[in-house]
Parts: C-alpha cells; structure tokens; sequence
C-alpha cells in the first residue's frame, strides 16, 4: 500500500471537506486504502474502490479516537464520497466514482499479457482449419500494443470476430503470396498492415 500515487478531485475545494483538517485526513485516508483492483479479504469479494475497515482499527491508523473517526465517516457518507455496508465485526467502505477519477492508473495496471493469452487461446481453437504458422503470425500482429501499453491492436477495431477475420487473413495471404503451396506467411508488418487496412 506504499507504492504509486492517488488523485484527488478538485471538488473537495467547494464543500466543506478541505476546511476540516480531520474530515479531510479521514477522505483521503479512504482513498489511499482502497483497492485497486478485485480482491478477496477475509471470504470477502472487494471491488476496485472497496475496502474492510473497523472502527478501532481505522483510528489507530489514523491516531484519531473512534468515535471522531466515526463522526468523519458518516460525514462522508452524507457528502456522498464514499458508501458504507456496516456489520457487527466490520464495515465495508467504497469510494464512490472512484473509478473516474482514478481510472487512468487503474489502466496502466492492466495485464496485456492476460489479454493476448485470451486471445491466443481464442485464435487458436481455429488449428484444425489453419496451420500454426498462419495463426501465429495472425497473433502476432493482431495483439502488438498501442505506444500507451493499455490495449492491443485488435481491442481497437470497432469490431473483431476471429473467424472472419482469420478468412480474410488467409484470403489476403494466398492472394499476394502465391508462389508456393505451403501457406503463405507476410514478409513484414508493414505489408500486413497495408493488406488488412486495405482489405
């Protein structure tokens, strides 16, 4: 929890939460311990914004006595920063619009390595129809990341169905490589490129 950085929305300014010194320790206690990303916590599912907390265990965090750590959160509640889901052992505090105005690190954090290996699986359930060669060089071109590493080149087509796609590859292929029987693979991504955008 002492790596990265939060992002703090302006608004905080116009409504009461940066002119109390605790109100505000207290929101910003909440968003630095909230996940970024799902968890499970004590047979517990958290969402990305959630996170468990108990009264006693957020004042001595905080050094603030309970009962004002209390008062601040219900504070918050009200002013509509965060929700609260209280039992008898603990309370589940979810950041509201968390996602918003933290989505921008959120998505450095994905895993594209993840998102290729779905689609490889995907790509490859065609094996019985196409050659090894001609999926894997489908793969590769289809999951090459744009310059911000947050999505792979097929994440950004409007739309994108294997099957068809794997037929105009091939289409392509055999159209401008057909001086062999053996499936033809592109000589460069540039020329890949050129066919798919053109076809």
């Amino acid at each position: 929890m002492s790596k990265g950085y939060i992002k703090i929305h302006r608004k905080i300014l116009d409504n009461g939460v940066f002119e109390n010194g605790e109100l505000l320790k207290v929101f910003v206690w909440c968003i630095l311990r909230a996940n970024t990303e799902p968890a499970t916590i004590y047979g517990i599912k958290l969402k990305v914004g959630q996170f468990i907390t108990g009264r006693n265990s957020a004042a001595q965090e905080l050094r603030i006595p309970p009962t004002t750590v209390y008062d601040r959160i219900k504070k918050l509640e009200q002013l509509k920063y965060i929700s609260l889901e209280s039992n008898t052992k603990n309370t589940i505090i979810t950041v509201l619009n968390y996602s918003e105005y933290q989505s921008v690190e959120i998505a450095k954090k994905r895993n594209l390595e993840d998102v290729s290996e779905r689609f490889s699986t995907e790509v490859m359930q065609y094996a019985t129809e196409h050659s090894e060669d001609v999926l894997g060089a489908f793969i590769s071109y289809w999951t090459e990341p744009n310059r911000s590493k947050t999505k792979l080149r097929y994440e950004l087509q409007k739309t994108f169905e294997v099957g068809r796609r794997l037929k105009t590859w091939v289409e392509n292929n055999k159209k401008f490589n057909t001086k062999t029987d053996k499936p033809a693979i592109f000589d460069s991504w540039q020329e890949a490129r050129n066919i798919i955008n053109n076809g």
